[in-house]
């Protein structure tokens, strides 16, 4: 979770460019509320049921190290329409975007 402590921590970043940062985990509505107390800043969304994660195909199936599913680490920017202007996924599990890439891409794609 040290990647939503880097995101929070830049929360006026994207607050001046009118942009908000969703973080979707499989996990249950428990676990993202636990996330979003700790990170007040970002938008904490549980998807147990993977709908949103199935419909952008960033399920690692049998990846965690207990035999269950993963969620690959995925950036998307989306704009006020509903419309995706930019997908990320890197090419390993361990490769995460920094913030100041984060705001580079969205000052690239949605310019406002």
């Amino acid at each position: 979770m040290m990647e939503l402590g880097q995101l929070e921590a830049h929360h006026a970043e994207f607050e001046k460019r009118k942009t908000r940062v969703a973080v979707v985990s499989i996990e249950d509505q428990e676990a993202a509320k636990a996330t979003q107390t700790d990170f007040p800043h970002l938008l904490a969304v549980a998807d147990a049921n993977r709908q949103l994660t199935e419909g952008v195909a960033a399920i690692h199936r049998d990846s965690n190290p207990t035999g269950g599913d993963t969620a690959a680490p995925t950036t998307i920017l989306v704009d006020g329409a509903g419309n995706i202007r930019w997908t990320f996924r890197p090419d390993t599990v361990f490769r995460r975007l920094s913030p100041a890439e984060v705001l580079a891409a969205v000052d690239e794609h949605l310019k406002r």
